[in-house]
């Protein structure tokens, strides 16, 4: 059978109750996707372009990821989720793997028309991390019939304090759970520098070690009644099939001329900001699906997460472009790159300036208490940049602006 079909529904904002948003059709020997709004969405007087790029009126097909349109893919599993479906399920086609999630993936969208919401109690959390890490059988009972969430470390959906919240479980390699202690205290740092962040706050397991929870930003209620925003990752955006071949649209730029088109707003200074924060906490994990917009009746900047300081040899190398051509940070390449994304350069200077020394004051109390000296001590590196920021004399600099022009793809 070459064709595969699912319903694809929405939760438009403020309803609890799902809307059949259209059909997605994949072809297994193409590797086409086509989808077709439901007429009564359509006609919804909440009606909304699911990607106001590529999922107009009429969408076109999409012949990236395998032909599974940016939004759609937001919304199943990824990395360990579909390891772990395809654990418990076998090979799998890309239909299939949306049938086969749960919901507790990013966004409004989902491939059931009934809610399959599964949230863990931090009870339930604390039984399943008992002499972490478990084995693979252990793992996939707990989260049987699997979790969405993305990346490659286990993640599951908890449920505590009246709020919605993702628990990062440590990893193998990582037995003190600095790792937790890392995006806790980044991500708190951003937060005092200005940036909005994600509300995170490390949680206590039975054998004395800590987990990281981070609040979702896209999910309020309880887990019987429960409200959805809309989500778009930074990927989807930007227009990305396969990372390796699309390496000239990773780029924070690019990001903001794209993100006008759904937002019809200008972001760049506040996606600047968070750029200019990577950097100077060295969070080289910056990819494109750790950047978002989400919406709530119109889109917007999502609230920054998963920033994790990481201390290594050489140069700062974001994961996206900074400016046109470069991704390593330094202070002269962050003011270029304020100068094309629409920043005041006196602005941006006094930025840096300020974020470096909130980072450089609070960062060694943020992490003391969680961490070995030692680990502390290694540490430090990741905040190389923010040192140079401070004894750079940006005086120097020419006055001259970098301009870049991007063409809508």
């Amino acid at each position: 059978m070459a064709e595969h079909k699912t319903q694809v529904y929405v939760q438009l904002p403020g309803e609890e109750q799902k809307t059949l948003a259209g059909q997605l059709r994949w072809n297994d020997v193409t590797s086409v996707g086509e989808f077709v709004y439901d007429e009564l969405f359509r006609t919804h007087k909440d009606f909304y372009p699911l990607d106001p790029t590529v999922l107009k009126m009429r969408p076109r097909k999409e012949v990236r990821n395998s032909g599974i349109y940016g939004v759609f893919r937001d919304a199943g599993p990824d990395a360990w989720g579909r390891d772990q479906l395809m654990r418990s399920y076998g090979l799998l086609n890309e239909i299939d793997v949306l049938l086969r999630c749960p919901e507790d993936g990013a966004g409004n969208i989902s491939f059931h028309p009934e809610h399959r919401l599964r949230a863990f109690t931090l009870k339930e959390i604390d039984d399943i991390s008992s002499g972490f890490p478990p084995s693979d059988t252990v793992i996939d009972q707990a989260v049987n019939p699997t979790t969405s969430m993305g990346g490659a470390k286990p993640k599951l959906l908890a449920y505590d304090d009246g709020a919605f919240w993702i628990a990062k479980f440590p990893e193998i390699g990582d037995p003190e759970c600095k790792n937790a202690v890392n995006e806790h205290a980044m991500l708190s740092l951003a937060n005092q520098c200005g940036i909005d962040a994600c509300e995170s706050r490390l949680h206590p397991l039975p054998d004395g070690r800590s987990i990281i929870l981070v609040k979702r930003f896209d999910l309020a209620g309880t887990p019987k009644r429960y409200t959805r925003l809309g989500f778009a990752s930074a990927h989807t955006i930007l227009g990305m099939g396969d990372p390796r071949r699309d390496g000239e649209l990773k780029s924070y730029p690019l990001l903001r001329f794209q993100a006008r088109l759904w937002t019809r707003k200008e972001i760049g200074t506040e996606l600047w900001q968070r750029l200019a924060f990577n950097a100077l906490v060295s969070n080289m994990d910056d990819h494109a699906r750790n950047h978002a917009l989400i919406y709530d009746g119109q889109w917007r900047l999502s609230k920054a997460f998963d920033i994790v300081a990481a201390p290594v040899a050489g140069p700062v190398r974001l994961c996206l472009q900074i400016h046109a051509g470069n991704v390593i940070a330094t202070p002269e390449s962050l003011i270029i790159s304020a100068d094309e994304m629409g920043v005041g350069r006196d602005h941006a200077v006094a930025s840096i300036i300020s974020m470096s020394s909130v980072i450089l004051e609070q960062w060694h109390e943020r992490v003391a208490s969680g961490m070995s000296p030692h680990a502390v001590d290694q540490l430090d590196g990741a905040f190389r940049l923010s040192k140079e920021v401070l004894a750079f004399d940006f005086s120097q600099l020419s006055s001259k602006k970098q301009k870049k022009r991007y063409g809508v793809r």
